[in-house]
């Protein structure tokens, strides 16, 4: 697993032992003053493009968990999602028909729980517009989200 901060020191806004639990840990990667620029895949995700100290590299990746504090960091979406005015990601319920756009146009269904404005794409936790920003709530966001992954994939052709 990779471990990516934006800051230099993990310590800053976290308990020492976590920290001592991370760094000690042989299955954790962690790069720090790394931002994620780029997701790439096809229909799953397969790498993660970062910028870091070292310059850009992609790593292997099948999933993201992305923990943003309380200032979103939606950049790295590219436009691929509708946001609100703070930068938060908007999902199913919140999703204006304008904010649909022609990617909804041949779905012939309204976006699912946690569904952004792109299909098949999800958002939980303290991204989403609208959240709790509590840990409990984004780990239960997490858990529900994956009953509307299923139907996605059951909608999907193939």
């Amino acid at each position: 697993m990779t471990l990516i901060i934006r800051g230099t020191d993990l310590g800053k806004d976290m308990s020492r032992y976590l920290v001592d639990r991370i760094e000690a840990d042989p299955h954790i990667t962690l790069r720090t003053g790394t931002t994620v620029v780029a997701l790439e895949g096809d229909e799953t995700l397969r790498a993660a493009q970062l910028d870091g100290p070292d310059g850009m590299m992609v790593v292997p990746c099948s999933g993201v968990f992305s923990f943003i504090g309380a200032d979103p960091s939606s950049g790295w979406l590219n436009g691929c999602a509708a946001l609100d005015e703070g930068g938060f990601v908007l999902t199913d319920l919140s999703l204006s028909q304008e904010q649909l756009g022609q990617d909804w146009e041949a779905q012939d269904r309204i976006p699912l729980p946690f569904e952004t404005s792109h299909p098949g794409l999800f958002a939980v936790g303290d991204l989403r517009s609208g959240s709790t920003k509590r840990v409990a709530a984004a780990v239960g966001e997490g858990s529900a989200s994956v009953r509307s992954v299923h139907q996605f994939l059951a909608f999907s052709p193939g």
